[in-house]
């Protein structure tokens, strides 16, 4: 009888270990279940930033090739200044046709290289090809409107860079597109379109992701 109330001591510590570890190895698996979840969440809400900043790309396009007249919500006809020089009292940003016009635009934009999204910098710079100095530059960029993002205002932005081409008449644009996720996600694109000899078409000509 001994020997039985000295096995039956050791059983209730036993089972007490087992379910301890049972509890642990549960936890465990919780807390991997959990890890994962964020890491899939993180990776979805990154590649919905980045399909939200290539579909910038194609805004900044449409403001690129826009005509020299708009039409307001209450359909009136009236120009639009992105696309019309104005005189020599004016300061507005817009997109040169010429290289007279160029001149004029770096003239209005003075030491800041850029003006709601409209650029005309010297040279290219190095900063300019790193993600964290388009971050800081929204305040010269173009904003997308609420109507055009799903995660409402100020989660992208665009730039639209202009170099005058080499022994030719037109330009080359270079589109730098900034998006933020709905998490801490940001992505930002920079693409180069030339414009072909009619006013509305064109080539892309590369896109990547910048870093720093």
């Amino acid at each position: 009888m001994k020997r039985q109330t000295h096995d039956s001591g050791f059983a209730l510590p036993t089972l007490m270990a087992m379910l301890a570890l049972a509890s642990i190895a549960t936890l465990l698996a919780l807390r991997n279940l959990w890890v994962n979840e964020q890491l899939l969440n993180a990776e979805a809400d990154q590649l919905r930033t980045q399909h939200k900043a290539q579909a910038v790309l194609a805004t900044a396009l449409a403001d690129i090739i826009g005509t020299t007249n708009a039409t307001s919500g209450s359909g009136e006809v009236a120009l639009n200044l992105r696309h019309t020089m104005g005189n020599t009292t004016q300061t507005h940003a817009f997109f040169p046709a010429s290289m007279s016009e160029h001149d004029t635009l770096r003239q209005r934009l003075g030491l800041s290289t850029c003006s709601a999204g409209i650029c005309a910098p010297n040279t290219l710079e190095v900063n300019t090809t790193k993600a964290s100095y388009w971050k800081t530059q929204t305040a010269t960029a173009m904003t997308v409107s609420a109507n055009d993002t799903p995660d409402g205002e100020n989660a992208a932005w665009y730039w639209v860079e202009i170099f005058p081409q080499a022994n030719a008449s037109g330009f080359i644009y270079r589109i730098t597109a900034l998006a933020n996720g709905v998490t801490s996600s940001n992505i930002v694109l920079q693409a180069v379109w030339t414009r072909d000899d009619t006013a509305t078409t064109g080539q892309w000509r590369s896109w990547h992701l910048l870093h720093d």
